[in-house]
């Protein structure tokens, strides 16, 4: 009768990078320490000049989607909500408020849905286009950095 074989205990193989697992502290303390939530700048060529667009927490992200729904049920598009949500000044702080609504919608859509864009492309609404340009080189980049 054959004995049977012996299998050895499977070893795990480094990874290329010598990364260490975040606790619960660390994670929170490197997350505040890194760019994920500071805002992105965007260049608005037309004004020669750049503003900032708002990385939101998951906090943030939940808020919005409710707010949204509710001016999509009384029948609004949600651009200049959107618009409200997204420009932050530098140190990610809101530039405009609800308040200022009526001024908000008097603002040109060039500035407003280039805004809008990279909001939802930096919180994750949505993937950039492939045939952006530099989309192939920020790839890898912009999760580090969101």
């Amino acid at each position: 009768m054959a004995t049977p074989k012996t299998r050895k205990p499977a070893t795990r193989k480094p990874t290329a990078s010598k990364s260490s697992a975040l606790t619960k502290m660390t994670l929170l303390s490197a997350i505040t320490s890194s760019a994920m939530l500071k805002p992105e700048r965007l260049p608005i060529p037309e004004l020669n000049g750049d503003v900032f667009v708002k990385r939101m927490t998951l906090g943030e992200r939940d808020q919005y989607f409710e707010d949204m729904k509710e001016v999509t049920k009384a029948g609004g598009n949600g651009n200049a909500q959107a618009f409200i949500y997204a420009i932050a000044t530098e140190d990610g702080e809101p530039m405009f408020t609800l308040a200022d609504i009526e001024e908000v919608k008097s603002l040109p859509p060039v500035l407003t849905l280039s805004v809008i864009n990279e909001f939802n492309i930096i919180n994750r609404f949505i993937n950039r286009d492939d045939g952006d340009e530099g989309a192939d080189e920020n790839e890898d980049g912009d999760l580090k950095n969101s």
